[in-house]
């Protein structure tokens, strides 16, 4: 297992500019997640952009390795612990980018509750309310669908997404967004290799 730990830094040496992490701590620490299970990943890495997300999902094609994305670990199914290499978007890749008249757009490992404080000073919030706000990560909640105790009222993670950019495994990009199926004028979504 050690030897395929340091095959896998090499590997990504030069090419990933975040920072991977497979020493027994870190393994150790993201072992496990707020479920009952626990399983040791082969290492974490820490993407800095979608770059990087697109060569870790590349390198872990060719390889056969399994990824795990995971934002704050708040889960309560173990969707955020794996056997391969655990990808964690709260360290990095938490910026808000852009706030538009309707919409902001963000990157997967911003906080819930830390997005809502922005959106605030604009007289706006993101509606979905888990338990656990002050640490969820947004990407984490669209993983899940999250909702919270609101849901009747106010529908669940999905229903307030317009755009989605997501990287595949190989590492294509695909954006993804809600269109009318009564608007034979709406564009298809966008691939990128």
């Amino acid at each position: 297992m050690d030897e395929l730990r340091h095959r896998i830094t090499e590997d990504l040496s030069g090419l990933f500019k975040g920072e991977l992490r497979c020493d027994p701590l870190t393994v150790a620490m993201y072992s496990c997640d707020a479920s009952l299970y626990e399983i040791a990943p082969l290492g974490v890495a820490y993407p800095k952009d979608q770059d990087d997300v697109a060569v870790l999902a590349r390198y872990a094609a060719e390889n056969g390795m399994p990824l795990v994305a995971r934002g704050a670990g708040t889960g309560l199914a173990g969707g955020a612990v794996g056997s391969g290499l655990i990808v964690d978007f709260s360290r990095h890749m938490r910026r808000i980018e852009a706030i538009g008249s309707d919409t902001v757009r963000v990157q997967a490992g911003v906080v819930r509750d830390e997005l809502n404080r922005v959106l605030k000073q604009h007289g706006r919030y993101f509606p979905p309310d888990p338990s656990n706000s002050a640490v969820t990560t947004v990407g984490g909640m669209l993983a899940v669908d999250a909702a919270g105790s609101h849901s009747i009222r106010i529908g669940s993670a999905r229903d307030h997404v317009q755009h989605i950019e997501m990287i595949l495994a190989g590492g294509h990009r695909l954006e993804a967004r809600n269109a009318s199926l009564d608007n034979p004028h709406t564009t298809p979504p966008a691939q990128h290799p």
